[in-house]
């Protein structure tokens, strides 16, 4: 499989890079600078440069590739921040459709979910850009006629666990946290099964 990863320096973004990789993956690590190019040596790892809210520039770098994970997420709630969700949603369907990208993966919130409990309750109404955002960003893709999945995600941290819970279009019961590292199997994983297309999903650390 020919992967392309938006958001390839972040922290998620860096450990998809390497589950890909592991699973014999050609990929295309998308950065916005080469500054910011994730320290990775492998022959099957490219490095596109630009901007992954350009549909010009990520058609470009679509062609004759087979999926395309994005990781991306503001890092501040802000609505400028926030915005990088529907506004690279919208640059992903304007270029899959150019090119015959059919195979579309992103990186969500669970706060979309209903039945949340006080603390969810809490969160929607401190960060509202993030669920706004969120929202356009999966509506977006529902109507775009990708085959795409929804990776819905509480807190991340940087436990070193590849293990993961994951529940279709439906929110997991003690589902507030995830290890990056599972989250980037979970995505990975998903890549090649049908069952997750046309769905969200509520990922979340296995129970201790």
């Amino acid at each position: 499989m020919k992967l392309v990863v938006l958001g390839a320096n972040g922290r998620t973004g860096r450990l998809v890079l390497q589950a890909a990789l592991a699973k014999g993956m050609a990929v295309t690590a998308v950065v916005r600078s080469v500054d910011r190019a994730p320290d990775l040596q492998d022959a099957r790892l490219t490095l596109a440069v630009g901007d992954p809210c350009d549909p010009a520039f990520l058609a470009s770098v679509f062609s004759g590739q087979d999926a395309v994970i994005s990781t991306l997420g503001g890092r501040w709630p802000t609505k400028a921040a926030t915005s990088v969700y529907f506004r690279s949603a919208e640059a992903v369907v304007h270029a899959a459709s150019a090119t015959g990208l059919k195979r579309v993966l992103v990186t969500s919130t669970t706060l979309l979910f209903p039945g949340q409990a006080l603390l969810g309750k809490v969160l929607r109404v401190v960060v509202p850009n993030v669920v706004h955002s969120a929202v356009r960003m999966e509506d977006t893709l529902k109507l775009s006629g990708l085959d795409w999945t929804s990776a819905r995600v509480g807190f991340l941290n940087d436990d070193a666990v590849s293990e993961y819970r994951a529940k279709r279009n439906a929110l997991l019961k003690g589902g507030t946290a995830v290890p990056r590292s599972a989250l980037a199997h979970s995505l990975t994983d998903a890549l090649d099964d049908p069952q997750t297309i046309g769905a969200a999903y509520s990922v979340a650390q296995t129970n201790t």
